[in-house]
């Protein structure tokens, strides 16, 4: 992702705006102000597979985290990928969150990652697991 779209896509209204279109159909469901920046072990090992944008949001009854990927090319394992980027983050969140295992009746939270395609020709590889 570039810098300029990186700068874009990190301003709180935008990055939600992105989410309220797919998950709400526009509605503003989810606020600016309950979306944060994600510092912490998590970011670290998931942005080291090349995550670009990852935040935390948190309205003081769940926590979820929704990360924006860039992807310049058809990649066909795309699909796999994300599936290993949210695997990362939930175990990374569970060894933060829990010292042995998790309470039962625990809310794990919602993980969704949204792949912007940039790239010049029509994506043709997978777009969910079947």
């Amino acid at each position: 992702m570039d810098i300029e779209s990186k700068k874009f896509l990190g301003q709180p209204k935008n990055f939600v705006s992105i989410f309220n279109a797919l998950l709400f159909d526009g509605k503003q469901v989810l606020m600016p102000e309950y979306l944060k920046d994600e510092n912490s072990e998590l970011v670290m090992n998931v942005s080291s597979k090349h995550v670009d944008i990852i935040k935390r949001y948190e309205d003081g009854t769940y926590l979820d985290l929704f990360v924006i990927e860039s992807q310049s090319y058809v990649d066909p394992s795309m699909v796999a990928r994300v599936i290993e980027y949210e695997s990362i983050a939930r175990m990374c969140y569970i060894r933060q969150n829990f010292k042995k295992h998790i309470p039962m009746h625990t809310r794990l939270p919602m993980i969704l990652t949204v792949v912007l395609y940039v790239g010049e020709s029509k994506w043709v590889s997978s777009k969910k697991m079947k």
